[in-house]
């Protein structure tokens, strides 16, 4: 039987990712209003199925903020591990202040059949969405998101970065569409 759960910003990110590695088709994890800070999301071979996807989103009439904002080097604020498929984001803003993020959301090799819808990606110290050097996607649908500032600093004065990174596929990414982008 599908659940729902329910975290809040006083909870840490490894908190937050043990209910994430939990979640069974047809689940849904529901992100109350608020700030988290530090919380990154990892999903390794996380699985809905076609009539049972896996729903992470922010509750509503909000737009809750997973904000790193440690001087750390990580691959996202949401990294979508290898073989994860039916899961669909909505509604979160992804940010950073002072660290080392590479993308806002990060696919990796294998990822099908994935929705992020309506969420804003801002700050970010490299891409928006980075799918570069993978293979075998299929079905990811980026649609109706806000991407603002995003910039890879490779030195004091050069910057470097792009929304939407793609490259060194051996399938499709299908629907990548709809996209507000914002001061880039």
């Amino acid at each position: 039987c599908a659940k729902e759960y329910i975290v809040a910003s006083t909870q840490t990110s490894a908190q937050i990712n043990a209910v994430v590695a939990g979640l069974k088709p047809g689940d849904i994890l529901t992100f109350s209003a608020g700030i988290y800070n530090n919380v990154a999301l990892k999903l390794n071979g996380l699985k809905g199925t076609k009539n049972a996807w896996i729903v992470i989103r922010g509750a509503s009439g909000s737009l809750p903020e997973l904000r790193i904002n440690t001087n750390v080097v990580l691959q996202a604020n949401i990294d979508i591990g290898s073989g994860t498929a039916f899961v669909a984001f909505a509604n979160l803003k992804l940010t950073q202040s002072g660290s080392r993020v590479y993308a806002g959301v990060k696919f990796h090799t294998g990822n099908n059949n994935i929705l992020v819808e309506g969420c804003t990606v801002l700050n970010i110290n490299g891409n928006g969405f980075d799918a570069l050097n993978v293979n075998s996607l299929t079905n990811i649908v980026i649609r109706d998101n806000t991407i603002a500032n995003i910039a890879l600093k490779l030195t004091d004065k050069t910057k470097v970065g792009a929304a939407i990174v793609v490259g060194g596929l051996t399938t499709y990414v299908s629907q990548v569409r709809y996209f507000r982008i914002v001061n880039n």
